[in-house]
């Protein structure tokens, strides 16, 4: 059992968050470098059972760690301060700023043990091989690092053997190479050696559960790297092209010293190599447009990888923490996996009838030939938060939903529209409210008009527009939860002045909007429009203020949004969860949200020599 260090419930050892009060229950892996003639770490050597003198980091008792051969031998502490910064975050930003930071030159890192700077050194540009690390610190009897912990992830070897896929396995050889050279600087080309380093993230890609460092040791042999090879290779029937085996053969031999050459072949290998066919299914179209009817999106099933099976053992939902690394992948390239959305409304607790509307429009294709499948994806997401009074605030929110899906349908064609189509969208969506408030002879509060928060997905890449206060939250890993947008609201007009927070929203009309589509004609009408690449596994979230309101996402996004990323994970059931936490913690306006995941995967046919 796991003891929650704010209530003290027991929680199982699989929680990530607090059953009783929802609270993160942050692990961290204790790597332990003793001093010369000290022995391993003991519970004498800790503080009434923490690590640390000012008892942040409580010791797990050994009894609750289970999973594969590692986890066994592994030392773990519950942070019991977990959203607090990590201790060397000011370091982490200036080494993601600097990649090629001397440390023996920055002030920062002066008390910072060396053991540590491979781990800074490396995320920037490795992330997630390279796991995160939280602290690091030295006593006269040892050096602590507080690192991730990895210790639920399949072993590189359980993968290898259980996916019997070539590609896959020359994406794995290619991704040690680039290990390889990423670890030689700082001594630790043999944690490569050592197999129960190799891990496998959720999306198959390879990754080091710690660094292995050997002191003054000269850059190792790429011979050392192809005898690994052979034992990876040895350990399964799968059948590696002949190029490949040729490769490993002679690289073992010590025959080839030239990391690049390997790099090229392997390549080469992968862009040769024939996938089998695959019979598709027709492209899933998925669109609601009724605020009171959860969306039921057709699922992929029949079309998840085959490494989705496997990974699914994994604990998916574990917090990796949300330190400034915002380097989000290694070298090698991603593709989309996959695509899920769902959407809820809900009228609230205190309103009559429910003025927000919204509208999902999602399509997803799959194509294979003989350089690998690609997974092609174009989503239209719109949530409008209308206003104005009796049925005039609904009246305004379908309009704009219906106008802008409509204008879209005729302007977006194979690539992201740019910012000129995407404004002229809203600026004809706001025309199409104005004019009836023109024909109604309407003023004032008398004006419907409605909020916009709108993103459009097309592959990796999204666009968003927003006007109002509707939001857009993104979730990752590495990153947390951020809001992307900013509210288009008084009191943020007044921060944006250099006005202090504090008294910009002591003001009494603060949360009065800025910008709305419909009571103004166009001249004053300023959307905003951004564009974002996405780089790694991502949790979109559009919603009204009526479950942004009082920070509600960012006091539950351990409990009620993190493990949402996880593709094991349902939306609808996710949806409705954040609708019950509105109600039960705001509950004053009509509430709405959508949820977009974006999975990736490796790209291996993409890399040419």
């Amino acid at each position: 059992m796991l003891t929650c260090p704010f209530c003290e419930f027991e929680n199982a050892a699989s929680q990530r968050s607090c059953e009783r009060c929802g609270q993160p229950l942050q692990r961290w892996r204790v790597i332990d470098f003793p001093a010369p003639g000290a022995a391993a770490i003991a519970s004498d050597d800790c503080y009434n059972g923490y690590l640390d003198v000012d008892q942040r980091y409580r010791l797990i008792p050994a009894s609750t760690v289970g999973a594969f051969s590692e986890s066994a031998a592994a030392l773990l502490v519950l942070d019991c301060q977990p959203k607090a910064d990590s201790p060397l975050q000011a370091l982490q930003q200036a080494w993601l700023e600097t990649p090629g930071l001397d440390p023996a030159y920055q002030p920062l890192a002066a008390t910072v043990p060396l053991e540590a700077y491979p781990y800074l050194a490396l995320q920037a540009d490795n992330f997630p091989a390279i796991p995160e690390l939280h602290h690091a610190w030295q006593t006269p009897q040892r050096t602590l690092l507080l690192i991730e912990d990895r210790s639920t992830w399949l072993p590189l070897s359980v993968g290898w053997t259980a996916i019997d896929d070539p590609l896959q396995h020359i994406q794995w050889l290619f991704e040690t190479t680039l290990l390889w050279q990423a670890l030689a600087p700082w001594r630790g080309q043999a944690t490569l050696l050592n197999p129960q380093r190799l891990t496998l993230n959720e999306n198959s890609l390879l990754c080091l559960s710690q660094i292995d460092q050997v002191p003054n040791q000269t850059p190792l042999p790429l011979q050392t790297l192809g005898q690994m090879w052979q034992a990876l290779l040895d350990s399964t029937s799968t059948s590696l092209p002949p190029k490949v085996q040729t490769l490993a053969n002679t690289l073992q031999e010590g025959v080839i010293n030239d990391i690049a050459y390997v790099q090229d072949t392997l390549a080469e290998a992968a862009q040769a190599y024939q996938q089998p066919e695959v019979n598709l299914p027709p492209v899933a179209w998925a669109e609601t447009e009724d605020p009171a009817i959860a969306i039921s999106q057709p699922s992929l099933e029949n079309l998840e990888l085959d490494v989705d099976t496997v990974f699914d053992t994994q604990e998916l939902t574990e917090d990796e923490g949300s330190g400034l690394i915002e380097a989000p992948t290694m070298v090698l390239p991603m593709k989309l996996a996959d695509l899920d959305d769902a959407g809820q409304s809900h009228v609230g607790q205190q309103r009559h009838h429910n003025e927000d509307w919204f509208f999902t429009q999602t399509q997803l294709h799959k194509v294979s030939g003989p350089q690998g499948t690609i997974m092609r994806a174009k989503g239209l997401y719109i949530l409008c938060d209308g206003m104005g009074g009796h049925a005039s605030g609904e009246v305004a929110s379908q309009l704009a939903v219906r106008t802008l899906r409509d204008y879209l349908t005729q302007h977006w064609g194979d690539r992201l529209p740019n910012q000129e189509t995407l404004v002229d969208a809203v600026i004809t969506a706001n025309q199409a409210i104005f004019d009836i408030n023109q024909s109604n002879a309407t003023s004032g509060i008398g004006r419907m008009g409605t909020t916009l928060i709108m993103v459009l997905v097309h592959n990796l890449n999204i666009a968003v527009v927003h006007v109002g206060d509707s939001r857009l939250y993104s979730y990752n890993k590495r990153l947390g939860l951020r809001q992307m947008t900013l509210d288009h609201e008084v009191g943020q007009r007044e921060i944006n002045r250099g006005v202090e927070p504090t008294l910009a929203y002591a003001r009494p009309d603060a949360y009065q909007l800025t910008q709305a589509l419909g009571p103004r004609g166009q001249e004053d009408l300023i959307p905003s429009v951004a564009y974002h690449e996405i780089t790694e596994d991502t949790l979109l979230l559009l919603c009204s203020d009526g479950l942004s309101d009082n920070n509600l996402l960012e006091r539950y996004t351990d409990s009620h949004v993190a493990g949402l990323l996880s593709s094991k994970a349902n939306l609808e059931n996710g949806v409705n969860q954040l609708i019950d936490l509105a109600n039960e913690k705001n509950g004053h306006d009509n509430i709405t949200t959508i949820l977009i995941r974006i999975k990736l995967q490796p790209d291996m046919s993409s890399i040419i020599g």
